[in-house]
């Protein structure tokens, strides 16, 4: 979003002032009021101006990829954000150097950025922004590992008619397994455990 602060001798002076520098509507504009001001004694002494935050949206997916640019910048990664709207869904895509650090321990970073994004933008518009954020291509490669491994365990599990229980991994990871393989007329999957112990299971029909 687009902010500036603006002064002036009351609020709806103020609000003018900035949506003319902004060059924006106010029905598209979120207001916040710092200081209502006061009128001058005698219309000479005392007085104080009104003061007011006015933020202009340029979109969710360019809002989005302002916010993650700032964070990514105030880490000092040298990287830069593109951003999409896919449904209601935010899709940001982070190219540069430090790939490895920015992506985390299996994605660990990418997913507290998402947190992050996302929770910024939700207080912006005052409503849930769902947000996904990819760097180098990590997730596609990551997807698709975990594609592969669905594959052979399913095979194994068909083949032998026993159980396979997949090793523990995050919500996003078994997700993946369960829908590579909700197609699949010889197996089912299922979680069990709770926590970081929670693991999927990949079962014979």
């Amino acid at each position: 979003m687009k902010k500036i602060r603006m002064k002036g001798k009351t609020v709806d002076e103020a609000v003018a002032a900035a949506l003319q520098v902004l060059g924006g509507e106010k029905d598209k504009a979120k207001v916040t009021v710092i200081s209502e001001g006061k009128p001058a004694m005698l219309g000479v002494l005392g007085g104080a101006d009104a003061e007011v935050e006015v933020a202009l949206s340029e979109g969710l997916a360019e809002d989005a990829r302002k916010v993650l640019q700032e964070i990514l910048d105030k880490m000092v990664f040298m990287a830069m954000v593109e951003g999409s709207l896919e449904g209601d869904r935010v899709e940001l895509k982070i190219k540069g150097e430090d790939m490895g650090r920015i992506i985390g321990k299996e994605g660990a970073t990418l997913r507290c950025l998402e947190i992050i994004v996302g929770s910024i933008l939700g207080r912006q518009y005052g409503e849930r922004v769902r947000v996904g954020i990819d760097a180098d291509g990590y997730k596609d490669k990551r997807n698709q590992a975990f594609e592969r491994l669905a594959k052979e365990a399913a095979k194994e599990v068909a083949e032998t008619k026993q159980e396979k229980v997949l090793p523990p991994m995050n919500a996003a990871d078994r997700r993946i397994i369960h829908l590579s393989l909700q197609d699949d007329a010889g197996v089912t999957t299922y979680s069990k455990g709770e926590g970081r112990d929670r693991r999927l299971v990949i079962a014979p029909k």
